[in-house]
């Protein structure tokens, strides 16, 4: 997917006439122009800012779609609004499918004008998607301008330190959008892996008498991911709150993080939290999570580090162990994510549990 090299920057009552020229200039055979959504994004002008438009790119091979890409630039003092129109190409088929991209950065003394200047360019009768990669738990007034006409809110836990404040804040929108979380979509097949391994009623009894859970997860950062410990808490947060183990506290000891929690009947169990370090497997991804029962039976699920798609389940008793089975999980790509969250439709409810579950948590940074 490539931009047109006939971007143009422009003013704000010049965007339809630089798009329609735009159009005009490659007018040819077998080319399209397709909008299946308005998405907006909005990200602060940093290093992240950079991984934020490679995926906004990424996302139009899959959905071709108007793209508001909006950058708040803080380190500005003066006030400042650059306007940036392009057509962007989803790839090439039977026929080439285009699409618009505008680009809008501003300083923060005129990006609470940005609605204004948006408002008038998205497409009717088509769903509004606002993709918002900063912390929503920041008083950022132009996010209370666009929630007012954004079907669907899409967030990055990676920006959240806090992720009590950062679970109460999602649930005070839930009530009127939909809402969706990266860092959820990005331990899917994990969730998807142990869902059907304890789906019959022998291995769910099996979940319910846990003592010991153990989450591996690569804690190795890069310049677009710093919080690697957020997919960890969440597989161990989702199993918590679907067996409604009560939380007790969060213990922190030799750099690993336990989470101790009590099961029906007054027994405690432990999750820990444990971090190394790969280079070739994507920062916050979960390594293995091994999980023993009260009656000393062994579950363990690991990638191969050489092919880290491939997974490898072991289940052991005292007496036996069976044969190892392989899983294959979808290979990591940019904007995967993204892809997910955006072809869904609600909010997902275990997400949203997973969210009640974790606002009452004290102490749960990242």
């Amino acid at each position: 997917m490539n931009p047109s090299q006939n971007s143009q920057t422009v003013s704000a009552h010049e965007i339809e006439g630089a798009l329609t020229r735009l159009w005009e200039s490659i007018q040819g055979k077998n080319k399209l122009r397709a909008s299946l959504f308005n998405l907006l994004f909005f990200t602060e002008k940093n290093l992240r800012a950079k991984y934020v438009l490679q995926i906004a790119h990424k996302i139009i091979e899959k959905f071709p779609s108007r793209i508001i890409f909006i950058t708040k630039n803080s380190d500005l003092k003066e006030p400042f609004l650059k306007i940036d129109v392009s057509i962007l190409s989803a790839g090439k088929g039977e026929q080439e499918i285009l699409c618009d991209f505008i680009q809008i950065e501003g300083s923060t003394h005129v990006i609470k004008k940005i609605p204004f200047v948006i408002l008038p360019h998205m497409l009717p009768d088509l769903p509004i998607y606002l993709i918002w990669a900063e912390d929503p738990c920041k008083n950022e007034p132009l996010f209370q301008e666009l929630k007012k006409f954004a079907n669907r809110f899409i967030f990055d836990s990676e920006t959240a330190d806090k992720l009590s404040d950062f679970a109460k804040r999602l649930l005070s929108i839930v009530e009127t959008a939909e809402i969706a979380d990266l860092n959820w979509a990005r331990m899917k097949n994990w969730r998807d892996l142990l869902s059907m391994t304890f789906y019959t009623e022998k291995r769910l009894n099996e979940l319910k008498q846990t003592k010991q859970l153990q989450i591996f997860y690569n804690a190795l950062p890069s310049e677009f991911y710093s919080h690697t410990l957020i997919q960890s808490i969440y597989l161990q947060g989702w199993i918590a709150s679907q067996m409604n183990w009560k939380f007790i506290k969060i213990e922190q000891k030799e750099g690993q993080i336990r989470f101790i929690y009590r099961k029906h009947g007054q027994k405690n169990l432990t999750v820990s939290l444990h971090p190394e370090k790969f280079q070739n497997i994507p920062p916050g991804s979960i390594i293995s999570v091994d999980l023993t029962t009260e009656n000393e039976n062994h579950f363990s699920f690991g990638r191969d580090l050489n092919s880290p798609h491939e997974i490898s389940m072991r289940f052991s008793t005292l007496e036996k162990c069976e044969i190892p089975l392989k899983y294959l999980f979808e290979r990591a790509e940019p904007g995967q994510s993204l892809i997910r969250e955006i072809s869904q439709k609600g909010s997902s409810i275990h997400y949203v549990k997973l969210l009640h579950f974790f606002k009452e948590m004290k102490g749960l940074n990242v």
